[in-house]
């Protein structure tokens, strides 16, 4: 029987940053995965916006957040030997002079996170059918969210850390202070499932309210943004590489499966349509499930099982939460350090 000290069930952000975090610490752990169960994480724009633009203020925690990423996804990268995060701008278009008004007056009290509003027109953006203005938003972040999970499996494998495998619950045998499955002994065990979580025996008392999202990917005849600029209104518009973008996201709570909507399609290319004007073709339609609770992470162990642990909640802002969100589990396993209460697994048992 192989012994190491954690299992982790899933491979999206949650699983994947849980491992790195342990891989940090020299943790020993085994990833046991089917990554083709779900395509959440692997669609994910990984955009880190630090702002909510409904209210046109700073996320829950966000100097925290940014901090823990700016550290965090460096360390992947330097050990992957590829670029995955960078610094972008995003350009949020204000469409009446009281959005502009209410962005200079948000912009006096969040100055880290609110920038200037810049106009943009044609002459500059030769595909814009009309000049916008934009409140910018200069500190926000981008992962490539599908390299991240790619390029780490693959260097998990390289270590014997990671198992292609559907996890099945009744295998897993339950000791007092091991846990095993299959020929796999650990001291402790953490889902990472996503909304699969909801298929769980052990954390069925976890609500969660799963969103689809869907992202369509199309090719610009032109190019239409700088490449470190993201054009947000009613969807996200965002660079990827030799004018390709993608178009995105929605939620959507009662049809929850992978399968693309054709009128989402469409809603999407009437919001790209009618801000600018180029030739281009669809290149693909992508939908996923994600987690969702309450907009907050959800860590802890289970209530009767102490060395069973749970890691889920990411949510939209995952790339952002991940970073923080593994180093506070990771210290309650591994030195029993409590989870604040906001975020706890134990605001679902009440």
């Amino acid at each position: 029987m192989k012994k190491t000290e954690c299992i982790i069930v899933g491979s999206g952000i949650a699983g994947i940053t849980l491992a790195w975090e342990l891989h940090r610490r020299n943790i020993s752990f085994i990833i046991i995965s089917q990554p083709t169960l779900s395509q959440a994480s692997l669609l994910a724009p990984g955009i880190c916006n630090p702002i909510v633009f409904k209210r046109i203020t700073p996320s829950w925690n966000v100097s925290e957040l940014i901090l823990h990423m700016q550290n965090f996804y460096p360390y992947v990268e330097n050990h992957l030997k590829i670029r995955l995060f960078q610094q972008i701008q995003i350009a949020h278009i204000l469409s009446t002079p009281h959005e502009e008004k209410l962005w200079q007056q948000k912009k006096e009290w969040y100055p880290r996170f609110l920038g200037d509003i810049v106009e943009y027109t044609p002459e500059k953006w030769p595909c814009l059918k009309y000049p916008i203005k934009c409140g910018i938003v200069p500190n926000a972040y981008k992962l490539n969210v599908a390299d991240y999970i790619h390029h780490s499996i693959e260097f998990f494998k390289s270590l014997q850390s990671f198992s292609a495998q559907t996890f099945h619950y009744d295998a897993l045998v339950i000791n007092d202070n091991t846990i095993e499955y299959n020929n796999i002994s650990a001291q402790y065990i953490i889902f990472c499932e996503g909304h699969l979580i909801k298929q769980n025996p052990f954390f069925s008392f976890i609500q969660l309210k799963p969103a689809k999202g869907e992202i369509l990917e199309i090719q610009s005849e032109k190019n239409l943004l700088p490449d470190h600029t993201i054009l947000h209104k009613n969807i996200n518009i965002i660079p990827i590489e030799n004018n390709r973008y993608l178009l995105g996201s929605n939620y959507e709570w009662k049809h929850l499966n992978e399968i693309p909507t054709p009128s989402i399609q469409q809603q999407f290319l009437n919001a790209f349509e009618n801000i600018f004007q180029t030739n281009y073709q669809i290149i693909g339609h992508y939908a996923g499930i994600r987690p969702a609770a309450d907009r907050r992470p959800i860590l802890g162990s289970h209530p009767k099982i102490k060395n069973m642990f749970v890691f889920n909640g990411l949510g939209t802002k995952g790339v952002m939460l991940a970073p923080f969100s593994a180093q506070l589990l990771a210290n309650f396993i591994l030195h029993d350090i409590p989870i604040p209460q906001e975020l706890s697994v134990e605001r679902f048992m009440r």
